[in-house]
This record gives C-alpha cells, sequence and structure tokens, in this order.
C-alpha cells in the first residue's frame, strides 16, 4: 500500500506541478498580451496626434494659400484697371503697344513673384508636415 500511496503522492504532485506550469505560462501570455496592447495604444495615440497635428499645418497653410491668392487676384486687378485707364487715353498706337507691353510685363512679374511664393509656402508646409509625422511615428515607437 505503501508503493501505491507513493505513486499517488507523485501523480498528485505531477498534476499540481502541471498545473502550476500552466498558470505561469498563462500569466506569462497575459504578461506578453498587456505589453501588446499597451504598445499598440501608445502607436495608435501617437497617428491620432500626428494627424492632429498635420491636420493644423495643412490648416495653415491653406490660410497663407488663400491669402496669396487674394493678393495675386488684387494685384492683376489693379494692373488691369490702370492699364485700362492708361489705354483709354493712348492717342498713338505706339504709345498703345509700350502700354500694353508694360501691363503684360506687370502682370508676368506679379504671376511669377505669386507662384514662387505659392511653391514656398508648398514645399514648406509639406517639410514640416512630414518632419512632423516622422517625429511623431518615432516618439510612438519609442
Amino acid at each position: 500500500m505503501a508503493k501505491a500511496q507513493r505513486a499517488g503522492d507523485l501523480a498528485e504532485q505531477s498534476t499540481e506541478h502541471a498545473i502550476r506550469e500552466g498558470l505561469d505560462g498563462f500569466d506569462w501570455m497575459r504578461t506578453v498580451a498587456e505589453q501588446g496592447l499597451n504598445l499598440s495604444k501608445a502607436a495608435f495615440e501617437g497617428y491620432l496626434a500626428t494627424t492632429l497635428k498635420t491636420a493644423d499645418i495643412i490648416a495653415n497653410q491653406a490660410a497663407e494659400i488663400r491669402e496669396r491668392s487674394i493678393s495675386l487676384a488684387n494685384e492683376t486687378l489693379a494692373n488691369t484697371f490702370d492699364f485700362a485707364n492708361k489705354a483709354v487715353h493712348v492717342k498713338e498706337p505706339e504709345e498703345a503697344l509700350r502700354l500694353q507691353s508694360e501691363f503684360l510685363g506687370r502682370q508676368m512679374q506679379t504671376l511669377t513673384d505669386k507662384t514662387n511664393e505659392l511653391g514656398q509656402i508648398i514645399a514648406h508646409g509639406a517639410s514640416v508636415a512630414s518632419r512632423t509625422a516622422a517625429e511623431q511615428m518615432q516618439r510612438a515607437a519609442e
């Protein structure tokens, strides 16, 4: 009977050991799952922060573009009315050609200047948005 008792004790110990190991494995799996959730949450929060900052950058850039576009329209309209006022008082065909040449030159210069300004605004905005996104993604990865 002593051997049967030892065999039963051994079986019970083995079962208890297996249960403890199973619980330890379960604890390990829970820890890994929690870490994964925490990392996912941090990454998602970083993504949202990046999205908000990028949206702000785009809104600011759009406001600058709108202001520059209105300025362009204002300048080209002023040039047009200035030309029209001068053209009304032209007495010689050569004077009309000179006025038209000056007008077209001013319009082209205005368009060139404003196009360059808009290009710089867009390039700067894209650079800032890209840099902000990279910084946010780096923070999320840490």
